[in-house]
């Protein structure tokens, strides 16, 4: 109910819930210009009221909960799918598998908010806190895609350990794609002095660590 009040708030519509999820879109049956921002939008104020549910759960001696959102912005087909006789307004196609595919990719690096480089590229710059995960083929897919985290609007607070770990996560990562793996791995393991344990960044020193660059493909 907390969910979905916060989706239906941003216009989006609730198209179904299958166990626990709950699978919104944005920008159709209207049209919305602003539709992947509303959608990251929506995920990062789902995590806010998530943690304070969590605060009023631990005072009634209630587990906490998370939750993991994907979000991806592409050509999809809107409508009716079903039969004459029953009947629903849903979505289908390739890029709908791959938000689905991005919520579950959560689980491996650690994050709670991931979006598809097509997302990232249609946000305002400079509104969003964000940085480059990693570069992913998801479950079913030939093409590798780029993916970033959101963890924040700019105008939130981040703590300088939390900014530390982002920003030498981030130059990292650049040097990993110009394949300078001292240089990538060195970066790798300072961000990991803020967050030790970080499953995103211990991936990465892992993935340096066992690199061969003289069998790396020019690609």
């Amino acid at each position: 109910t907390e969910m979905t009040a916060i989706i239906l708030k941003a216009e989006g519509t609730v198209n179904q819930y299958a166990g626990d999820l709950v699978m919104s879109t944005y920008g159709a049956p209207l049209p919305m210009p602003d539709h992947p921002e509303r959608a990251v939008t929506v995920g990062l104020k789902m995590q806010k009221r998530l943690a304070e549910l969590c605060i009023e759960w631990e005072k009634r001696d209630l587990p906490p909960l998370r939750v993991r959102t994907g979000i991806n912005s592409s050509g999809m087909f809107f409508g009716n799918l079903g039969s004459e006789q029953v009947f629903y307004y849903s979505v289908m196609g390739d890029a709908v598998n791959l938000s689905a595919r991005l919520e579950s990719a959560n689980k491996q690096y650690g994050t709670f908010l991931m979006i598809s480089e097509e997302t990232h590229s249609a946000l305002t710059p400079n509104k969003f806190l964000t940085r480059t995960l990693d570069v992913i083929i998801a479950k079913g897919k030939t093409s590798a895609v780029k993916v970033y985290e959101v963890y924040g609007f700019i105008s939130d607070h981040i703590e300088p350990d939390l900014f530390a770990y982002y920003d030498n996560y981030a130059g990292g990562f650049e040097k990993y794609l110009e394949k300078d793996f001292e240089g990538a791995l060195k970066l790798f393991k300072y961000a990991e002095n803020f967050r030790p344990g970080d499953k995103a960044v211990v991936r990465m020193i892992d993935r340096v660590t066992n690199l061969d660059p003289k069998t790396l493909p020019d690609d």
